[in-house]
């Protein structure tokens, strides 16, 4: 008995369901998306986003109440997440591991049909950016030549001092030796004039 009535509930609740076909999205890695949850209405009872997983089994992200439309609840989740305008879900920098399907269910009132969004989320391998390094040119350095510092040859210069000195002691030389004539000249005339002198003298005396 027990069975029979949880079968026609779940029957029931089946047939109270509004299905739409499943919505495919596709986003790159790190980008940001926004799973809107159309026909919501204000007059609801909750509206809920799941996350289906393994099993079909179902993970609750947050919800709404009709006690507080304007801020939901989020239930424990290591991945945080936002809502957006019209009871969207809104998932920032997304990754491979945000790919699957996600479930909105908005809970009518007694009397109304439950409805349910579903939304396929494919999100691409992230690939790291090759990082693009400058390459420093090779800076031309201009190579200074040697400069040949010539080695003074003083042997050589030496030679031309005396080359050049010989000249002049020459005619130092020359000069001196023709000024000691004149001096020696000199004398000898002067010996001479008074070698006369006194002899003329002498012979005026012997005549007085």
């Amino acid at each position: 008995m027990i069975q029979t009535l949880l079968f026609v509930h779940i029957f029931s609740s089946q047939l109270l369901m509004l299905h739409s076909a499943v919505q495919s999205r596709s986003a790159f890695c790190r980008g940001n998306v926004t799973l809107p949850c159309p026909g919501v209405g204000s007059d609801f009872v909750s509206v809920t986003w799941y996350k289906q997983r393994i099993e079909q089994h179902k993970r609750g992200i947050l919800r709404w109440s009709s006690k507080d439309k304007l801020k939901p609840d989020f239930f424990k989740s290591n991945r945080s997440v936002h809502y957006g305008p019209d009871y969207s879900l809104v998932i920032n920098a997304v990754t491979p591991a945000d790919s699957g399907t996600y479930e909105c269910e908005v809970g009518a009132r007694v009397g109304g049909r439950n409805k349910k969004e579903e939304f396929k989320l494919d999100v691409s391998a992230c690939v790291t950016p090759a990082v693009w390094t400058p390459v420093t040119p090779a800076v031309w350095t201009p190579v200074t030549p040697a400069v040949r510092t010539p080695v003074p040859n003083t042997t050589s210069d030496h030679c031309r001092l005396q080359v050049q000195e010989l000249p002049a002691l020459r005619i130092a030389v020359v000069y001196g030796t023709v000024g000691l004539a004149k001096i020696v000249l000199s004398i000898i005339i002067v010996l001479i004039i008074r070698c006369v002198q006194t002899k003329s003298s002498k012979r005026r005396q012997q005549k007085w």
